[in-house]
């Protein structure tokens, strides 16, 4: 609608009606108070990394483009979400299965066994004893280190939460399951606003400025500042960008180059769709791996009740 000419706040009254859970009125009127758009957005609950493009965007003008990207994010977000859920959906229900058929294995069967044993003088071999007990103690061991688990990660949380952005992000990116994501995602999404102030015409030091001054991201206030800092003290900027850890070693070599041919922004901005793509695609093999996965451990306790209840049978079978 922008794009055709359309203000702001019709936009946003066309999407009210179409929308009835978007308070149209409330976000006009706060428009026509000066309230940035972003801020707008943000105090309706609208994802904090949308708002932060289009924060930006404020800033380099390019607000139609921050907005379908914004919109193209906010969609695959929601298409991730779909696709994680399908794909644990099942698992889950045959997880839940998997649990009642082990109460009913420990609370039922196991204990007919031990009757049996008792009425027939019979005394099963010490590796079927072994297997039967460790039957009869696993939805203890389990309970047991469910709640280890999550007491231990809510005072990890509570402690993580104290650390200031920068060491947050510095042990994410070091972190194996989450460093490719974390750091993909930052760095992709640096470069892409740096691109599109850096074709606006800003320099670098106004870009850290930009970045320095917004409040809802306080990873990117730090890291501007920490940039800042490192620029002040006679650094390259590519030099103090390999410093930040979340940065890719792609784009550092990326910005090195750029500032030497001085086609920077350009070069930010390919970087950015090149490293999305290869995101999304990392995102894909592993949402195809994970249902593997589960379905494997589940058949595995499968495999586990299927002997509890089968091995007693047949060394009974054989004393006999």
């Amino acid at each position: 609608m922008l794009e055709n000419g359309f203000p702001i706040a019709d936009a946003i009254d066309f999407l009210g009606h179409v929308d009835s859970e978007l308070d149209a009125r409330s976000m006009n009127k706060q428009l026509q108070n000066g309230t940035p758009l972003h801020d707008v957005l943000l105090k309706h609950r609208f994802d904090a990394n949308a708002c932060m493009q289009i924060y930006f965007a404020g800033r380099h003008g390019e607000m139609v483009a921050a907005l379908k990207e914004a919109g193209a994010y906010l969609l695959k977000k929601h298409e991730d979400a779909l696709a994680f859920w399908k794909l644990i959906r099942y698992p889950l229900i045959l997880a839940a299965a998997l649990f009642i058929a082990t109460a009913f294995v420990r609370n039922v069967l196991l204990p007919q066994f031990e009757h049996m044993y008792v009425a027939m003088d019979y005394k099963p071999s010490r590796n079927l004893r072994l297997f039967l007990t460790i039957m009869e103690q696993a939805p203890h061991v389990i309970l047991v280190s469910s709640i280890f688990l999550f007491l231990f990660f809510t005072l990890f949380f509570l402690y993580f939460k104290r650390k200031k952005p920068l060491a947050q992000a510095a042990w994410l990116s070091r972190l194996p399951v989450s460093r490719f994501y974390y750091t993909s995602y930052y760095s992709q999404f640096l470069a892409r606003e740096w691109s599109f102030m850096l074709k606006s015409g800003f320099s670098v030091y106004e870009i850290l400025h930009v970045m320095e001054s917004q409040n809802f991201k306080p990873l990117w206030r730090d890291t501007a500042k920490y940039l800042r800092e490192k620029l002040l003290a006679g650094e390259t900027f590519s030099r103090a960008l390999a410093s930040v850890p979340f940065i890719e070693p792609q784009l550092v070599i990326l910005v090195r180059h750029g500032e030497k041919n001085g086609r920077l922004d350009q070069e930010l901005y390919y970087y950015s769709q090149i490293s999305l793509k290869r995101m999304e695609e990392k995102i894909q093999s592993l949402f195809g791996l994970i249902q593997p996965v589960v379905f494997i451990f589940i058949g595995f306790f499968l495999v586990a009740i299927y002997l509890s209840i089968m091995l007693p049978m047949f060394q009974m079978i054989d004393a006999v």
